[in-house]
């Protein structure tokens, strides 16, 4: 065969091969395997276990499958599922499955505002976060690329191996912030705000000891959490220890960058923000 034929047939036959990489498995190779029931996944890890007879344990992941990615159950709420649909599980019980579900990677733990353990079910190959209102507990997922490259990025910079992370935002979701721009009291606040002290209200004596406090109209605060009923504040470099009766006769509203301000309709009856 003459030089300039080897080199024809040789770029026929890499076109040839790259058609076929596009249209799909090549001839002979054998097709992947249909992806696996997570159902029948879990049946064949427990056999691995030792467990017999999984028959319980494999209903409840078809009913916490069931209740949707979105979904996030914790025990007690994913035993009262269970209970809806017909089937005697205690709390206890359905704590026990869900450890294990998320032991075997089928379920993912989280974290809610309230200090509860939440669960959702597990997405191979897919990871996202969360952002959490502070104010009424509202948790979003979102999937951001570039949010996992800084993480990577930040692993190799530290000269480690990323293998997993799970990144949880506080915030104040619209709804909340809409709340905020009508003032309510400190007692609703939540940690982590910046608040603008607008008003009072309750008794005189509340009034005049907060006055000595320093907490006057205009005064700008960090909350920086609750204990036992009493919003514990920064105000002024000091921390403060405000009871029930005086944080809920503080109005307040939240400080909001410009940037992150509601995307919502101006209110009735007032102008909308610049």
């Amino acid at each position: 065969m003459s030089p300039a034929l080897a080199k024809m047939a040789r770029r026929l036959h890499d076109q040839l091969g790259r058609y076929l990489d596009r249209q799909g498995p090549v001839y002979g190779r054998p097709d992947p395997p249909p992806p696996q029931r997570e159902s029948e996944a879990l049946a064949q890890v427990l056999d691995g276990l030792g467990h017999q007879n999984p028959v319980e344990q494999l209903l409840m992941l078809e009913a916490f499958l069931s209740a949707g990615q979105e979904e996030h159950l914790s025990a007690r709420s994913f035993s009262e599922l269970l209970q809806s649909q017909g089937h005697d599980i205690s709390t206890e019980k359905a704590a026990s499955a869900l450890e294990l579900f998320s032991a075997l990677g089928f379920a993912e733990k989280n974290y809610a505002e309230d200090g509860r353990v939440l669960y959702e079910s597990s997405r191979p190959g897919l990871h996202h976060d969360h952002i959490i209102c502070g104010g009424c507990g509202r948790t979003v997922e979102f999937e951001r690329p570039d949010v996992d490259q800084l993480i990577e990025k930040i692993a190799c910079d530290e000269n480690y191996c990323h293998l997993s992370h799970r990144l949880v935002v506080r915030g104040l979701c619209p709804d909340c912030r809409l709340r905020r721009r009508a003032g309510l009291p400190l007692a609703e606040t939540t940690a982590g705000e910046l608040v603008l002290v607008v008003g009072f209200e309750g008794p005189e004596e509340i009034k005049q000891r907060l006055a000595g406090l320093g907490v006057h109209r205009g005064a700008r605060m960090k909350v920086l959490g609750e204990q036992t009923g009493s919003m514990i504040v920064m105000l002024d470099g000091c921390r403060l220890a405000l009871g029930p009766e005086m944080s809920s006769g503080i109005i307040v509203r939240a400080i909001i960058h410009r940037r992150c301000q509601p995307r919502i309709l101006p209110m009735a009856g007032g102008p909308a923000d610049a």
